[in-house]
């Protein structure tokens, strides 16, 4: 039977072998009090355990090995850091260990107490070549644990992105509101210009952004001029040509700096995701409201929000153009309902969430979920095969918790470490 040091960890932290009697490999009587706290970083494997050895009672750590032999393959005898164990778990060997000061180590062998279905479970589990490894059985998982499981993986995803925000407000000197228009902006990127959309977001002009408010034709200059769009256009309709007018002067009055009109990205993409369009829509967003920051943090009402945003007034112009160059059919200029959701969920959410965190404002944080469990579930090709496997998907809440599952857990085989398949492999 082969196991891996991942399934021995897994089986000592849920205690998954026979306890009563146990005895160390000296023979020594012993009693796990508590198995110590998973370490998922540097230093042995479990922290703050509570032993009862020989009628004595030990704190430390306990460290984890397939083989007796691995204790000094992995140089553990030579690291001082390494003094704090307590006692060696091992699978098979009779090698005795020492510690850097000298002392012997007392080691547990538990193959003989695991039982083989355990480890025969946990092995299905991780070889299981499904994206979802766990869709085998994730239907005779209790709906609880479940529902435990997805809500902390939201809040796993959120606090995650909330170190990237953090890396953001670092770079921006600490400005909310640059943080919140690189969010908004990234949102209207998509995936193929999203970088475009943060190098747009990283370099316009704020002030002048705050000072053309309520001014549309300015306020479109800004952004088209920034981004390098109005240097090789030949149309000709007024709307062009009074930006490119406006931005001529605006820019040599205040030295502006601008992106390369090159590195925008129109191919292969429906006509509705072009950079020019997406931009106009953005540009439209902060035409009447300069202050997103502000706003988010400030407001009780996501419902003001959205209806901000499914009413924005966009330039005639953009009603049958999706770019500069081209006229097209007519077609609507409004945002749609699916992109206001991703809208709410990646930038304003997470803003609400972030600066909650940051000033450490629990009422922030909680209105954030609440928006997030006000949208419906997203509707894409990562979130779909688990709402068919029967999750309880009700919100949007719940289809970010699934995507992190899958980009954090399933994507790793980091299994042992979900609660679904931790209730896989216990359920007897």
């Amino acid at each position: 039977m082969r196991i891996s040091e991942d399934i021995l960890q897994f089986i000592w932290r849920f205690r998954l072998f026979r306890q009563i009697p146990l005895f160390t490999s000296a023979g020594l009587p012993i009693r796990i009090l508590h198995p110590g706290d998973w370490n998922h970083d540097a230093g042995p494997d479990f922290q703050s355990a509570l032993l009862y050895i020989e009628d004595i009672y030990i704190s430390g750590n306990v460290e984890v090995h397939v083989s007796a032999k691995d204790w000094y393959i992995h140089g553990h005898q030579e690291n001082p850091a390494y003094n704090s164990v307590i006692l060696h778990v091992i699978w098979e060997g009779e090698d005795p260990c020492y510690l850097a000061d000298g002392s012997l180590l007392p080691s547990l062998n538990l193959k003989e107490l695991i039982e083989p279905e355990i480890v025969w479970k946990a092995n299905t589990l991780l070889q299981n070549i499904n994206p979802i490894p766990c869709a085998y059985d994730i239907k005779n998982v209790p709906k609880h644990i479940k529902l435990q499981v997805l809500q902390r993986a939201v809040v796993e995803r959120l606090e995650t992105r909330y170190e990237h925000v953090k890396v953001l407000l670092e770079e921006t000197q600490g400005d909310w509101e640059r943080v919140t228009l690189i969010l908004i902006a990234s949102a209207f990127g998509m995936k193929v210009n999203k970088e475009q959309f943060i190098a747009l977001s990283s370099i316009l002009n704020l002030k002048l952004l705050k000072k053309f408010a309520h001014q549309p034709r300015l306020v479109h200059a800004l952004f088209f001029g920034q981004a390098g769009l109005l240097q090789n256009t030949s149309e000709r309709e007024s709307y062009v040509q009074d930006l490119k007018k406006e931005y001529a002067y605006i820019e040599k009055l205040h030295g502006l700096e601008s992106l390369s009109p090159y590195q925008w990205k129109f191919m292969r993409m429906r006509p509705a995701n072009f950079p020019t369009f997406k931009l106009a829509q953005l540009a439209s967003l902060y035409t009447h409201q300069s202050s997103w920051f502000s706003w988010i943090t400030t407001t009780e009402s996501l419902d003001e929000i959205k209806y901000f945003v499914d009413n924005l007034e966009i330039p005639e112009f953009w009603s049958n153009h999706y770019h500069f160059e081209k006229e097209s059919v007519g077609h609507s200029t409004s945002i749609s309902k699916e992109f206001c959701q991703l809208l709410v969920i990646n930038s304003f959410a997470l803003i609400l969430f972030s600066y909650g965190k940051y000033i450490g404002d629990g009422h922030l944080v909680n209105r954030s979920l609440e928006w997030l469990e006000h949208m419906p579930v997203e509707k894409n090709k990562l979130v779909r095969p688990f709402k068919s496997l029967g999750l309880p998907l009700d919100s949007a809440l719940d289809s970010q918790a699934v995507l992190q599952l899958r980009s954090s857990y399933c994507e790793k085989k980091r299994c042992l470490h979900c609660g679904i398949g931790a209730s896989i492999i216990n359920r007897s």
